[in-house]
């Protein structure tokens, strides 16, 4: 189930967290260990609404059980790429999970910055949300790699699709409770946040 687009978020705060484990030593030295995958939470805040439109918001949080179901949620924010509405991009050869570099053809040929650094991309058969971390430029052929962050947490098959704008995120509710407040004239505010759900 999708998250309404009826009404679009007034903003979104973004997270990306990569939890790590640091430790100082007694003569200074420090260790660092990364003990799990990256993941995002989003915090959503809706623009004042009417209680009309409100009730479609209130009564699909609701129905998510608090963080007991997961549902869709599309970043609404295109990314930089001049390729961005490219719907030809795929994988170019099959790739294992921990790869950080996937080849692709499908650009558009010969483009300058067809992904650019901070871009989210997305494969078809992943719940997953990437990051790409360098400028991508493809060749006269349209292919190009694009390097990602973090490592691919699923394997992608050889001309696999992938999704170069505003990529749809799996979530949950990262809270039980769903709070919302009302003025005197029966405005509402929401706000909530999500996490990936991997």
């Amino acid at each position: 189930m999708s998250f309404p687009t009826t009404i679009k978020p007034s903003s979104i705060s973004v997270a990306s967290n990569r939890p790590n484990t640091i430790f100082y030593t007694l003569s200074g030295k420090r260790s660092i260990n990364q003990f799990a995958s990256q993941y995002f939470t989003l915090t959503v805040n809706m623009p004042l609404m009417t209680n009309a439109s409100f009730q479609e918001y209130k009564a699909f949080l609701i129905s998510k059980k608090g963080g007991f179901s997961t549902f869709t949620f599309e970043y609404p924010v295109d990314n930089e790429g001049a390729d961005k509405s490219n719907t030809s991009v795929a994988a170019r050869s099959a790739h294992s999970i921990g790869d950080t570099t996937i080849d692709c053809d499908g650009f558009s040929a010969s483009t300058t910055d067809a992904l650019k650094a901070g871009d989210f991309i997305k494969f078809n058969s992943h719940n997953k949300v990437y990051t790409v971390v360098s400028d991508v430029d493809s060749n006269s052929g349209g292919e190009g790699t694009i390097t990602i962050e973090p490592p691919l947490q699923a394997a992608v098959a050889d001309n696999e699709a992938v999704d170069v704008n505003k990529p749809v995120f799996t979530v949950a509710l990262n809270q039980d409770d769903v709070l919302y407040t009302t003025s005197a004239s029966n405005l509402y505010t929401l706000s909530f946040e999500i996490r990936e759900v991997i």
